[in-house]
Order: C-alpha cells, then structure tokens, then sequence
C-alpha cells in the first residue's frame, strides 16, 4: 500500500508548476469591465488626514537613492517626511479619471495596482496614533483603527518608532486579469513596491528595512483584513529612533467599517491557498555556494565594467516620469552607458533588510541574468551575474532576445531590446531550505529587483518594460536550465524611439 501524500495542497513548487503557462493551452478569458477593481477602498473612517507631500525642494538624485548606504536619520521622522515617502512611493503619478486608470510612482501588471498601503504609528512621526489606509488616490490617510500596531508583531520584537507601511495585496484586483496566475504578479508588485518605499525613505534621509516575516494571521486581523480577499505581504519599519511609545493594548480597538463600492469579486482558492501555504516561517538553509540554475558551465567569466561617471539625476523627477516604454531600438548602447547602468540596478540591491531574516536569506537563491544584444565591447549572449553583480558568466553567445520574445507569448518588442534581464530560482531549493514561504520571498526579491531597473532606466533616459508573462517550459528549455529551476520574471531594457540615453 503507498504512503499518502502528506504535502501541502499547494507549495512553491506546485503553484508554479500549476499555473505556468503552456502554448496554445491558455483558455480563453474576457475582461469584464463591469467588475474593474475600484483603484482604492473605502471606510467609514474615524479620521482623515490630508497628504501634502511638498516635494519642490527635495534634491535628491536617483544614485544616492539606491546606493543601498545606511541613511544618518538625524533629524528624526515626521509627517511631512512620511507623506514624502508616500508620495514617491506609490503616489499617482497621471490620472486618466475619465477611464478610471491611474498611473502609479511604481508600475504594475496590467495596471492593477493590487497592493495596497497601510500605516501603523505610535505619535512619533507627528501623526496621531493608529492604523491608517493609505489612499494615495484621493490624497489622504484615512484612520481605521485607533490602536496602532504592536511592532513586535510586525519588527521581531525590536524597538523602533513605531511608525512603518504595511503592503498588502488584494487578490482579485489581479485575479481579474490573471486569474490562478494572479499570486506572481501579486508578489512580484509587492516587491516593486517594496523597493520603491525604501528608495524613497533614503531619498527623503529617512531609515527604512523592510521584514517578509511575521505572523500573517495576527497582522490581518489587526488590519481588519478578510483573509480570503487580502493578505500582509511585507512591513516596512521607518526611522531609526528607538520609541516605548503607547501600551497598545490601553488604546481602545475602535475599528471603522470597510465600505464596498463593487460587487462581490469573484474568488479563485488556489491564491488564498498558496498564500496560506506560506504561513510558517523556517529558519534558512543557506546555500553553500553561489545558486546554481544552469545546466552548462560557463564558456567564460568577466568582471563587470565599472561606471565612468555619476549623474546626478533628479530622483522625484525620475519618480514622476517613469513609465513602461517598450518602442525599443536596435541602436548600439555604448560601454559607458550600459556599464553605469547595470552598477546602478546592482549597487545596494536588496539593502535595506534585516540579514538575519529568514525574509532576507531568500536573495541567496535569487540567480540574475541577462540575454544582451548590440552592447558595444561585449558579445551577444546569455550572461548570468554574481551576487552582487561584479562579475557576469557567459553561458552561451550567440543571438537569443527573438527566441525569448517567442518565449514570453511572442511579444515582439522583446527581441529589440538592448538588454533582457531574467530571475532565476530553484523553487525547489527554495522550498527545501525555506519552506513554502520562500516562495514569496524569491518572487518579492525579484519585483524588488525589477523596480531598480526601472529607476536606472529612467535615470539614463532608456526604455523599461516588466514582463511576467511566458510559455514557462520552454523559457526552462531556452535558458538550458537544471531540473526544478524556472524563470521568475523578466525585465527589457534599453534605448527607446524618440528618447535619446544620456551618455
């Protein structure tokens, strides 16, 4: 008699491999805009807050926010700092009000926006204690609760300010478009928004680190959160300065009502299970080594070029001109250029988290690569990079971006771009040294990655264009990747039609 099979319904390795997508065997999905996901949600909130983030003389540019150094938070955190982050972070940066679409600091699959932003403060920042919704849409904090968060809920039990941004993400605002899918894209906007907050806070000399870990259930129904509909994906703590602040506990739990302004969403169980399935936190097995997703050795390893030279572009105007541009060229991107901008995306990448979290370990089995084409001095290939980006492997050489254009659902604007970044991961190692919450983790590192390319894209006046979407068995095939090994997400970039890079 077999043994029965006593592993989760659903892991890291099986919703992927439930939901990857196979060429024509995707089923036929009509958009309903009847059922569009509202932009933002609404309460009958205890209180409103006016967000006025005044922004006109922040001077700060876009490498000193993703240098990933320790910021020296002398002045203290206050509310005109934390609307700055708010704004930076995940404001809306053009309004279509006529179709209802509103274009965020931050990009997102299809637009969506699924996650949202919650504030939790103890009255050190100068905002008056209790938890907040965060509607960057209509411009105010909107209390939902009088009770603030208790951080060690949410920090580990170490004492901070007691003011930091819940991210959450609402599974049908991307269920609407992607359905089973939804959870990657879900993850995958968590971890761009996550970057985005602390590249904010930096730029505004504010400390940020950002925590995957914590008790999913205990810090939903903190935020009065119906599980089944949104979930905690990631806490931001803000300020250095340490807070004994209000005993949460002497605070009356005066919780206002949730208004909905939309029909019931629909409900796919798979999100919610693969979501619960990550619930327990493991402490991590670390890889003895570097990664290993490839199949073949490398043909050759080379150090990474380093940037001739600083630019000191404008963050907030970077911020409020980012956009997805993907008319790319076939226009050769000099050495200087391309140098600059792979030592931006990988100077401070995943700064700004606790090492000692299990939240953070999952980097180290977050495998970076590139397909690259017209890059002067260094031949077309597939290229997989170090850790910590000083040095990339040559796995293959040869022309692949119009195979991986195929790959990604025949997306033809794929093959003319300068550089294809790709997320490699092991899921299977992932889940054997970090449970079924790794999962998150890796994907969140990867979103998280993705944001800082469209920073240093934007910085250097080149096109960037996110893409979650592929045949995934065949990417495995393209890339000659091992058993269990998948590619996460993919990132374009490079020189764009009518916009010149700035050399």
């Amino acid at each position: 008699m077999s043994r029965p099979d006593t592993s989760p319904l659903v892991s890291a390795t099986r919703y992927h491999a439930h939901t990857c997508h196979v060429r024509n065997r995707i089923s036929p999905h009509s958009l309903d805009f009847s059922r569009y996901p509202l932009p933002f949600k609404g309460y009958e909130y205890l209180d409103k807050i006016p967000i006025n983030p005044e922004l006109d003389n922040l001077d700060a540019c876009v490498a000193e926010a993703l240098d990933g150094r320790q910021v020296e938070d002398r002045r203290g955190l206050d509310f005109k700092r934390v609307c700055q982050i708010l704004s930076l972070s995940y404001g809306v940066t053009l309004a279509d009000r006529s179709r209802g679409i509103f274009f965020r600091s931050v990009p997102s699959a299809g637009g969506l926006y699924p996650c949202q932003l919650y504030l939790s403060g103890d009255g050190a920042a100068g905002i008056d204690t209790g938890v907040y919704y965060c509607d960057l849409v209509q411009g105010f904090l909107g209390k939902i609760n009088s009770r603030p968060l208790d951080t060690a809920v949410v920090a580990d039990g170490q004492a901070h300010s007691g003011t930091g941004l819940v991210i959450t993400g609402i599974f049908y605002h991307a269920a609407w478009k992607y359905r089973e899918r939804a959870f990657r894209y879900l993850l995958l906007d968590a971890g761009h928004l996550g970057e985005a907050v602390v590249n904010a806070a930096r730029a505004v000399g504010a400390a940020a680190t950002l925590c995957y870990d914590f008790g999913d259930r205990q810090l939903g129904k903190r935020l009065g959160l119906d599980a089944s509909q949104e979930v905690p994906l990631a806490y931001v703590r803000l300020g250095h300065e340490t807070s004994r602040g209000p005993d949460v506990e002497t605070i009356p739990y005066q919780s206002a009502e949730p208004v909905s302004g939309q029909p019931a969403p629909m409900e796919y169980a798979i999100l919610e299970n693969a979501f619960q399935a990550g619930s327990a936190i493991t402490s991590p097995g670390l890889p003895d080594t570097d990664a290993r997703v490839f199949e073949k050795e490398p043909v050759a390893t080379i150090a990474v070029p380093t940037g001739e030279k600083r630019l000191d572009v404008s963050f907030v105007h970077a911020v409020f001109h980012r956009r997805s541009r993907r008319n790319f060229t076939t226009k050769m991107l000099p050495r200087s250029v391309w140098a600059r901008f792979l030592e931006r995306v990988f100077t401070g990448m995943g700064a700004g988290q606790n090492p000692l979290e299990p939240g953070a370990a999952a980097k180290a089995f977050l495998v970076p690569a590139m397909i690259c084409q017209n890059l002067e001095g260094l031949s077309d290939g597939i290229y997989a990079f170090s850790q910590d980006g000083s040095t990339m492997a040559c796995m293959e050489q040869g022309a692949f971006a119009q195979e991986l254009a195929r790959v990604c659902l025949d997306q033809s604007w794929i093959s003319r771009a300068a550089m294809n970044f790709l997320f490699l991961a092991d899921l299977a190692a992932v889940e054997a040294a970090l449970g079924a919450r790794g999962y998150r983790h890796v994907m969140m590192h990867a979103g998280r990655a993705g944001q800082r390319i469209y920073m240093a894209a934007q910085e250097l006046e080149l096109g960037c264009c996110g893409i979650g979407a592929m045949y995934d068995k065949e990417a495995v095939e393209l890339l000659d990747l091992q058993s269990g090994s998948v590619l996460l997400y993919a990132v374009s970039a490079g020189p764009v039609k009518n916009k010149g890079y700035l050399s």
